[in-house]
């Protein structure tokens, strides 16, 4: 309860494709039994793992879980490399939201 965003972090290897799809049903389907909506709710996905030789392309992932053309941005976590850039951008979201603006 008391959700103002989420950060979907993705794991941007080929052969973790499906549990990136699964990830993403169960929260939609954990959000929704507390009564929320990935497409009212402010939501930046982040594609971790860009430095992997494995990695799938962007087109890819974003043609697989950005269904909501929500703001994403690769990153590199243990490099911090999109990781302060995806904070930002949900931060940016929710004030607008909460400002009375648009969710995206």
């Amino acid at each position: 309860k008391g959700l103002d965003g989420v950060i979907f972090v993705a794991d941007s290897q080929i052969e973790r494709m499906e549990e990136n799809l699964e990830s993403l049903r169960n929260l939609q389907i954990n959000l929704e039994q507390q009564g929320y909506s990935l497409k009212e709710i402010p939501m930046v996905i982040q594609y971790n793992k860009r430095d992997l030789p494995n990695a799938a392309s962007l087109a890819e992932l974003r043609s697989a879980l950005n269904t909501f053309n929500a703001p994403d941005f690769e990153a590199t976590a243990n490099e911090g490399r999109g990781v302060f850039e995806s904070l930002k951008s949900a931060s940016k979201s929710i004030i607008n939201v909460l400002k009375g603006g648009a969710s995206l």
